[in-house]
């Protein structure tokens, strides 16, 4: 009877795992494509015409693309955060699934809290960091932590050396990561 809830205990945690790995997956499967749209867009061909007079309409068109361009990574990070939270409250579930069954022993109990207090360590985590990012004047921010990696996602076309020593700063000392376990990636 132990060996089965024990192998149950295994099986939830697998599953947990795989989910893990594939929402990592289709995140740097989004962030490729965009990096890959961006790249394809960034012709370096100059136009077959060129324009003198524009009509005044083109301002507020330029102004409208602008909009939308600012909707749509608002929407990523906004979409990201929402999946985030979203997965993460699933974990939690099937934890506290374990925790509230009275058919587990108190080991699996122990351990289960403990993830419990792992993942909210984590939210915390991620959350500080991305203050002290947005608070150095970064529009928005999404932070990934990992057991030996950081991911952070800015909302900037581009990041001086400057920036990126900022971010890289904040990382390290609120993680103990070394820089080479961190990514910073500007997203537009």
């Amino acid at each position: 009877m132990v060996l089965k809830r024990k192998s149950f205990v295994v099986g939830v945690l697998m599953f947990l795992l795989i989910m893990t790995g594939y929402l990592n997956f289709k995140y740097n499967n989004r962030v490729l494509d965009y990096e890959d749209d961006k790249n394809i867009v960034q012709d370096d061909k100059k136009p077959d015409i060129l324009v003198k007079d524009l009509p005044s309409d083109v301002d507020k068109y330029n102004e409208e693309e602008s909009n939308i361009e600012t909707s749509s990574t608002t929407s990523f990070f906004k979409d990201f955060r929402y999946d985030r939270e979203n997965t993460r409250k699933k974990e939690i579930e099937y934890i506290n699934n374990i925790i509230d069954n009275p058919g587990f022993d108190e080991n699996m109990k122990v351990e289960a809290q403990n993830q419990i207090l792992q993942i909210t360590n984590i939210m915390e985590k991620e959350l500080s960091i991305e203050g002290l990012i947005k608070a150095k004047g970064f529009d928005d921010v999404i932070v990934i932590l990992q057991e030996n990696s950081v991911n952070v996602v800015v909302d900037k076309k581009e990041l001086s050396a400057e920036e990126v020593a900022q971010i890289l700063d904040i990382v390290k000392r609120e993680t103990g990561q070394q820089a080479e376990n961190i990514k910073i990636i500007p997203r537009s």
